[in-house]
């Protein structure tokens, strides 16, 4: 960007939390994040009490899964329909009463599947939330900067919650029994809800002013309007590759252990560094230059593959510790990839645009488990691994070469520059004379000037330097003596 971005103040995370709905967002999202954890491991946890079977547990968490890619895509335009502040707050209400009855009804008594449908219920709310939620963050921080910082902490505090939410929820389930951590799954939605309910302001729905749909049809515009412009388009589909990055290595993360090391139990510190290094690199990304963070988005994505081919000579876990870190604080560039998704898209379908993004990303985290585990199996886990930082790196050299540079640098601009007041403030040369109005010297005889296009359009088109604009008197007709100095009453003292 130009230098008056690079020479913009860093964004403090203090700063972030002194806003109670920033807060309030923030504590809303771990507490009902840890709460889709905790209910995830309790049914998985007694489908294998009662079965004793590996595979049905299992299959407890590919069926949790799979609500986020169906609300995503048909339930997501729902965000867009309503003001956003009840969609957070119906989605909570919804799961709390889809939970408590998913406690009551967990125990051994009650038909596995009953207990399925009901987890699926719960689920399939979640994405409905998370598309809210993501819509009105840009809403709650409309600066660029502190938007892209605050997205930033954000994720890794998720990356984080997705840690916690896995050991608390087993640590639940052996203190208080099934039933008792599906209540204080409960809870957390109930927190939740009061949280927003309070601090959470109220705004007009988004779309309040176009005419409706079915959800099918606000899904089927929100796909247009994403895939009809290059930026975004590029944006989502480099998203969606990275699941190939980060999801391989933690897939077989388990085998690998036991290939290199022989405890497939050590694979659960592989695991923790993936999302420990992309919680490193999403804070660390994001207190960069928006227009930094952009440009390096494909240099990042290299910088996540190359670490993968180096898994092929099968090395020892300490070196694969640091492999599978690395390679997860490059994905950190999620972080602005995500933010800058949600500033180029248009208030009213930020919605529906979001929740197709996350959708697609969560239907490859499931392909890409499976698709890892076969070849593993197959083959070698580090042969697993391996392939997927050769095909990501494959696939890069198409993005770079359908990378549209200069549309996505004009986005990003207008993107942060419209986003970010303070953009229109601090600039070179800084000056009084720079914030205000254009002064214009005019004779009492010219006409009314013509309407001026908002400040903001004529600071971008001056490319942050405003100039003094002087209309001198018109030159006199033939025979008459030369005005030389414009007329008023302030000028009349100068004249000879």
């Amino acid at each position: 960007m130009s230098k008056s971005s690079d020479a913009a103040p860093s964004v403090r995370y203090r700063d972030l939390f002194a806003r109670r709905e920033f807060s309030a967002l923030v504590f809303a999202q771990i507490v009902s994040g840890l709460g889709d954890q905790v209910a995830r491991i309790a049914i998985a946890l007694l489908v294998l009490d009662r079965t004793n079977s590996a595979s049905l547990s299992a299959a407890t968490f590919a069926l949790s899964y799979i609500p986020l890619v169906f609300g995503g895509t048909l339930l997501g335009p729902l965000a867009d329909r309503f003001a956003r502040h009840k969609v957070l707050l119906a989605s909570d209400a919804l799961r709390l009463m889809v939970v408590g009855l998913l406690a009551v009804l967990a125990n051994d008594s009650s038909p596995l599947i009953l207990l399925f449908v009901l987890l699926f219920v719960a689920e399939l709310f979640t994405p409905v939330f998370d598309a809210a939620w993501a819509a009105t963050l840009p809403e709650v921080l409309p600066v660029g900067r502190e938007y892209l910082a605050g997205s930033g902490l954000l994720r890794t505090l998720h990356l984080l919650q997705q840690v916690a939410g896995l050991a608390l929820g087993g640590l639940a389930v052996a203190v208080l029994q099934v039933q008792g951590a599906l209540i204080v799954d409960a809870i957390s939605f109930a927190v939740s809800f009061v949280v927003l309910a309070l601090f959470l302001r109220r705004r007009p729905t988004p779309a309040a002013d176009r005419p409706r749909a079915g959800l099918l049809s606000d899904f089927t515009e929100g796909a247009r309007d994403l895939f009809s412009d290059p930026s975004r388009r590029i944006l989502v589909l480099v998203g969606w590759g990275s699941v190939l990055v980060m999801i391989t290595p933690m897939a077989v993360a388990l085998p690998y252990a036991e290939q290199v090391a022989g405890n497939a139990s050590l694979g659960g510190l592989l695991m923790a560094a993936t999302v420990g290094g992309a919680a490193l690199g999403s804070v660390l990304i994001a207190r960069r230059d928006p227009r930094w963070q952009i440009e390096a988005i494909v240099p990042l994505s290299i910088a996540a593959c190359l670490p993968l081919l180096v898994v092929s000579v099968q090395p020892a876990l300490p070196f694969a510790l640091v492999l599978w870190a690395i390679s997860g604080a490059a994905t950190g560039f999620l972080v602005p990839l995500i933010g800058t998704l949600a500033l180029l898209t248009a208030p009213a379908m930020r919605g529906r645009v979001l929740a197709l993004a996350g959708a697609g990303y969560n239907a490859l985290v499931a392909v890409f488990y499976l698709l890892a585990g076969f070849i593993a199996d197959i083959s070698k886990p580090s042969i697993a691994v391996t392939l997927a930082g050769v095909t990501g790196l494959g696939l890069l050299g198409i993005v770079r070469i359908f990378w549209p540079t200069k549309a996505m640098r004009d986005a990003v601009d207008n993107a942060y520059v419209v986003a970010d007041p303070v953009a229109e403030t601090v600039t070179e040369p800084t000056s009084a004379v720079f914030d205000a109005e254009p002064t214009v010297i005019s004779s009492p005889d010219d006409p009314e000037p013509e309407p001026q296009a908002p400040r903001e359009q004529r600071i971008r088109e001056r490319n942050y330097a405003p100039t003094i604009e002087v209309t001198l008197p018109p030159p006199p007709a033939d025979g008459d003596e030369p005005e030389v100095f414009p007329s008023g009453e302030f000028w009349e003292q100068f004249r000879p």
